[in-house]
């Protein structure tokens, strides 16, 4: 999952730059995340880390918290999300 969002960036290029194919990958990971029920500190840490390009232990200091609790809190929101997609491959 985290390599899916490392690329939102590129992503979002490519969605500006008319690519549908990037448009609709990420329409499906806004309603993976949407639809994970993350806590607010699990999105909290994905806005640091994949949208604000910040490292681990800048997003701790941002957050008042622990590199190693912020790796963490990554590890399980990316569970998360997967489950979703791992729900809808299942589902067709």
């Amino acid at each position: 999952m985290s390599l899916l969002l490392k690329q939102i960036h590129a992503l979002n290029k490519r969605k500006y730059d008319g690519d549908y194919a990037a448009s609709d990958v990420l329409i499906d990971l806004d309603t993976a995340i949407e639809r994970a029920n993350l806590t607010a500190r699990e999105t909290e840490a994905l806005r640091w880390i994949y949208r604000e390009d910040l490292t681990q232990a800048e997003a701790g200091v941002a957050m008042g918290i622990a590199q190693n609790t912020v790796k963490e809190t990554l590890d399980r929101a990316h569970r998360k999300i997967a489950e979703v997609y791992e729900y809808w491959s299942h589902r067709g």
